[in-house]
């Protein structure tokens, strides 16, 4: 198991585990098991959430993943299927997305007051329920020492969006963009997005990919996304 900063990555024959130390989700990717496999995995899985001191684990199913009867096997071993949350789309382009509007500011983050108020925004935009949210002290503290960067919008000079992106070698992963529901529909998600682009340009990487759920999908069509694969979640805890 390796760590850096706060992420915990963990490989094993079975999949892929990864996780910020301390957060609410870890997800699992690349999922490989034999026929018997689906109540060691989940031990496994839950074994890593306690590691990590997660909460829940998102695990990704594509075509790839064996066995091909493995969401089958999953869900009879006490996996769940959040319908709502199941069906979602990854996502890819390599072009520069549109930008927002001239009176929405979207860049990240620059001082730990703005973090913690991201942070915030997003436990609010996607309802994460109280007990699952980290503490504005344990926000604080991470400003600066998260392998992940956050970004803010501000319409009327309000906070009104927040975002995540990883930087890689290859591109980047556009992660939780949430717009509270007084701004939706002015522009503060496509400004996040153009903003991470034009980041993703700067560092030499100009290719964007993300899993898109049913609100945010049709927005990155219109932007130039192209749906290149479909997972499907399921979730375990600990």
């Amino acid at each position: 198991m390796e760590s850096a900063f706060d992420t915990v990555v963990s490989h094993t024959p079975r999949f892929t585990l990864a996780a910020k130390r301390g957060d609410t989700w870890a997800a699992v990717e690349g999922i490989r098991l034999s026929d018997a496999d689906a109540p060691d995995a989940i031990a496994e899985v839950r074994a890593f959430l306690e590691e990590s001191d997660t909460h829940i684990a998102s695990w990704w199913l594509t075509e790839r993943t064996t066995p091909v009867d493995a969401e089958e096997r999953l869900l009879a071993a006490g996996l769940d299927r959040i319908d709502g949350d199941y069906l979602i789309d990854g996502m890819l382009t390599t072009a520069a997305t549109a930008p927002g509007p001239p009176d929405v500011e979207a860049r990240a983050v620059a001082t730990v007051e703005e973090h913690v108020e991201a942070r915030r925004l997003q436990y609010e935009g996607f309802g994460t329920s109280s007990e699952r949210r980290r503490t504005d002290e344990a926000l604080a503290a991470e400003f600066g020492h998260t392998a992940n960067v956050v970004y803010a919008a501000w319409v009327d000079g309000r906070m009104a969006g927040a975002a995540a992106a990883a930087f890689a070698n290859c591109g980047v992963l556009l992660i939780g963009g949430t717009t509270l529901p007084w701004a939706r529909g002015r522009g503060a998600y496509r400004a996040l997005v153009r903003a991470r682009w034009d980041d993703a340009v700067a560092r030499g990487t100009p290719a964007l990919a993300t899993g898109a759920g049913a609100m945010s999908a049709p927005i990155l069509t219109r932007l130039g996304f192209e749906k290149v694969l479909q997972f499907r979640r399921l979730e375990s805890h600990r």
